[in-house]
Formats: C-alpha cells, structure tokens, sequence
C-alpha cells in the first residue's frame, strides 16, 4: 500500500480500534430507500399497501400517483429506475401487481406468527365450513349448475364427520343437519341406501363397487362425537338453528375472527384436497377459477347432485380415509404419516368414544324453530293453516310453557317440506304431525322458497290471496316455474331430500277373527246441500291464508 492508505489506516485504529482497519464497503449497510428521501418511501408504502382491495395495476401507475402526491407536497423524487428498484423490495409476498384474490388473501394473515393446533383426542376440535364446489350437476328438469359442499372436519384425525351437498347455497337447517349425519352411520341415515341402490343402477359399470367393499369400507370409517366447533362469522353458522343445534348435542362452538382464514385453516386445505383427488375427476369440472375454466363445462355435465353425493361418499371412506397424510403423525412414530383411520385407531386407545344414536325425535329438535297458538281451526304458519287430529284438546289452549313462548305452542319445520309442521306436545312427551289442509292436492313436496314466489307471483294481482289460488301457484312453479327465482326454489325443492326420516311403522299382528255373526249394514240418511247459504259454508283455508 501506499504511505498515505498507511497513515490512513492508523488514524482510523486510533479512532475506532481494529474495526477501523475493515473495509467499509463490506460492512456498510444499505437501506430499501437508499438516499431517498424518507417521506418520499411513505407514499410509496402507502400506494403499495393501498392496492390490496383493489383492481389490479402495473408499477408505472404507482409512480405515477407517487409523484402527483410528492409534488404537492413539494417533495424531490429520484428517477424512476430508482423507484422501481425500491418498489420490487417492498413487494415481498404482498402480491401488489398479481392477482388480485392472492393479494386479499396475502393481506388478511395476521401480522405475526401463530402455532399449530395439536389436539389429544377425535372430537376435540372440529372445524366447519362451506363452499361452492368445482362441479356443474344436472338438475331434474335438464338444466345444470353448481352446488355448495359443506363438510366437519375433526382436527385429530382428518377424518370428515359429514359432508352435504346442496343446491344453489347452504342454510341455517343444511349446517344443524349435518351434526345430525356426523353421528349417525351412513347406513342409517335417512334414505342413504336408497340412493347408493339408485346411483348404482345410474351409473356406468365399475363406478360404485359392490355392497361387500362398500360395507367394509364404511365399518372402517370411525363415527367420532365433536365437543368443540370452530365456525365462521357466516350467518348459516351463527344464526339461531345451528346454534340450538349446538346446545341441544352438548358443543361448544368458536367463532373464528373475522376476515382470517387461518383460525381455521385444515377445512380450507381439505376443500383443495377435494379437488385436486375427486372434483377434477369428474365430468362437468370448472376449474378453480375462470383462467383455468374450460370452454363449456355446462355441456360436460353428466351426474346429478344424488349420484355426485354418493361418489363423494365413497370417495372419503375408501380413498381419503386410507390415504396417508403428512399432518398425521404419532410420537411413537415420528416419520411415518399415518392415515385418517390409523391416527383414530392410534388415538382411540387413549379416549374412547361414546356412540350417540340419534331418533326421529333427535332429527325434529334440530329444525328451525318458532311459536304459534293452536286456533280452532288448527295453526297458522306463513299464511297455511296446519291441522291434525290431535288438536283436538289443545284448541285454544295455551302452551304454558313462559317466555318465549308466551303460552304459545313449539313448532318445527323443514323449510324445503313445508306440506307438514311438527308441533310438540310437552304435555304428553310426542311430536304431533300437522299437515296442510290442502296438502292432498300438491303435485309434490314444496319449499319455503316456492311459497314465497306463489305469493309474490299472486301479490301482483290481487291483495287477497285464496288458498286455492295459492295451491294453483305452487303446482305451477314445482311443474312450470317461469324466471330464474322460480327455477331456482323448484330445483332446490326437487334436489333436497328430506330432512326427518320416515317414522317406523310396526306391521300389525294378524288376528284370526274366527267365526261371527253377519251384522247389517243400514244405508246412511241423503245429505241434503243447501247452495243458498254458500258464504258461510266456504272453509277458512279456502279464502285466506
């Protein structure tokens, strides 16, 4: 080195000791900004942060608005090569100029560092959501469109509780019914073989296997009891039914907080597990997203939502359930990944589960609720007047039951069979069937759906609406429905099964009379009609709701 790099080498040991003697160029550290100034750097974060929600821009439009607003303010910005090298090390995994979905979703993970859930037992945790699924299904009168899926899933083991596929969006009655099938086994749910029996004549050959793998793989799949749910701010999930739901079985429920998928993150990686090893398999796909979408995946369609359920079914007991999972693993066996039933078998040792069997009258108490008076004349219920033989000692009678019910009566109904209302009768321990008076003359079953279009498709005509009018209305929209919100609540109506099994009926021991006397028979008296007084011989369920 030169004499005069010598003499500056020892000023800078003397001034700063053996740290003065390293070269500065190494030991320098440098900024996002440089020698920006700062002031300039905080428009620049608050553009970057500003294009969360968004449509998606380029980098020239930031600086562009960078430099209106750092004019303004009178403040000096450096060239644009320079903003442009500061902008690509703010980016980060903010996705400011990406999608515009990765970018929302980027922007709602917490800004700090969150742990694993790691619970000791099947049950102990279970997390519960819905979405729309990547399938196109054809509905009964040809048409095709999506449906929603909505799936328990127990944290412990991976194993889904239940998923349920509905049309058009889930409701409050789909999410409490799904409790209802987590602890009931497949085969004892309502109409379940019925549909596998159907779905098997229905489809191509090799589609469904034979009864003897599908009943071993069901006995494989574990029946697990939830104790704690984790939910979404959905109103299908913190309404009044899921949550009377919730209490009646005896589960906690958790909210998860709003705008953070990460409160519940298994159920959304299930959900792209589900596409990626079921939906894309089947005819009809859409694809995540409309990049991705085919040219007409409408016309591919082939399956029903009946036949898709029974696929899905069985796709989770012989494929998802002995499917190894890297989140699965046991302390004993710390690199091995175990499947859904293995890690139920592994923790079942430890808590065992105590098996729930659900009745008829388990199914009713999960129904939406409310609370009406038993009139003379039977109960009104959205303008339908319900009666039944069994009414007779409760005409007029208050309930006795307190606040809410004010003396009025418990009612239960299925919002897609509204043709009947299940009214309880505390008195005597029993559910009393009520049904429509002018039920006899539906081409079908009907949903709340379809009596809010017949009454609004007769509201446009008169302010009075007769029953038989109403009863006119409802055959025509479950047969000709006219407009895409009458297709919509006949197609939801025709592709719901119902949601309460059939009550069994014990076939009657046959008695022998044995031998007995003839008995006459006398002809009943002529009953004579009086059309005169016709006005007051019109029933109430004929003139008005």
């Amino acid at each position: 080195m030169t004499e005069r790099t010598m003499f500056r080498h020892l000023a800078d040991y003397r001034t700063r000791g053996i740290g003065g003697l390293a070269d500065g160029r190494t030991t320098r550290q440098a900024g996002v900004s440089g020698r920006t100034d700062p002031r300039v750097l905080a428009l620049i974060e608050a553009e970057v942060s500003g294009q969360k929600n968004i449509s998606t821009g380029t980098r020239s439009r930031v600086i562009a608005r960078v430099r209106v607003a750092a004019a303004k303010s009178g403040l000096t910005v450096p060239s644009d090569a320079t903003l442009y090298r500061i902008l690509k090390k703010m980016e980060g995994s903010k996705h400011p100029f990406g999608n515009a979905t990765t970018r929302r979703t980027q922007g709602n993970r917490p800004d700090r560092s969150w742990g694993r859930q790691a619970p000791a037992r099947p049950g102990e945790l279970v997390e519960i959501d819905s979405t729309p699924m990547d399938l196109m299904v054809v509905y009964p009168d040809g048409s095709s469109g999506r449906a929603d899926l909505t799936v328990a899933l127990d944290i412990a083991t991976r194993t889904p509780l239940a998923a349920i596929l509905r049309p058009v969006a889930t409701k409050a009655v789909d999410a409490a019914l799904l409790l209802a099938r987590a602890l009931t086994p497949l085969p004892m749910q309502p109409g379940w073989d019925a549909s596998l029996s159907y779905s098997r004549s229905v489809l191509p050959q090799g589609m469904l296997p034979g009864d003897e793998d599908v009943r071993s793989a069901i006995a494989a799949k574990p029946v697990i009891v939830p104790e704690s749910i984790t939910v979404d701010r959905g109103k299908v999930f913190v309404g009044s039914t899921f949550t009377a739901a919730c209490e009646r079985l005896q589960i906690s429920i958790t909210k998860a907080a709003p705008r953070t998928p990460t409160d519940k993150p298994h159920i959304e990686r299930f959900f792209a597990a589900v596409n990626s090893g079921f939906t894309q398999y089947l005819d009809g796909y859409t694809g995540p997203n409309t990049v991705r979408r085919g040219k007409d995946p409408a016309a591919e369609a082939t399956f029903t939502l009946s036949e898709v359920q029974n696929l899905l079914d069985w796709w989770l007991v012989a494929i998802w359930q002995n499917r190894p999972h890297p989140g699965l693993r046991h302390p004993a066996m710390p690199r091995k990944d175990l499947t859904p039933n293995e890690a139920f078998a592994a923790l079942s040792t430890v808590a065992p589960q105590v098996h729930v069997a659900l009745t008829r009258d388990d199914y009713l108490s999960l129904l939406p609720i409310e609370w009406r008076r038993i009139q003379p004349y039977g109960i009104n219920f959205h303008g339908l007047h319900y009666d039944s033989p069994d009414f007779h000692p409760y005409r007029g009678v208050p309930s006795g039951l307190p606040a809410p019910a004010d003396g009025r009566w418990e009612v239960r109904y299925d919002p897609y069979r509204l043709q009947a209302i299940y009214v309880r009768d505390h008195k005597k321990g029993r559910w009393i069937e009520a049904n429509w008076t002018l039920s006899t003359h539906l081409v079908g079953p009907f949903s709340r759906e379809v009596l809010v279009a017949a009454k609004k498709a007769l509201d446009s005509r008169s302010k009075t609406v007769a029953g038989r009018d109403l009863l006119a209305e409802i055959n025509r929209i479950l047969t000709t429905p006219a407009g895409r919100a009458e297709r919509q609540a006949s197609q939801r109506t025709q592709l719901t099964p119902a949601a309460v099994p059939d009550p069994e009926v014990q076939p009657k021991p046959v008695i022998d009379p044995g031998p007995t006397a003839p008995v006459l028979i006398q002809a009943p008296d002529p009953v004579v009609i009086d059309f005169s007084r016709r006005r007051h011989g019109r029933r109430i369920d004929l003139l008005e709701d």
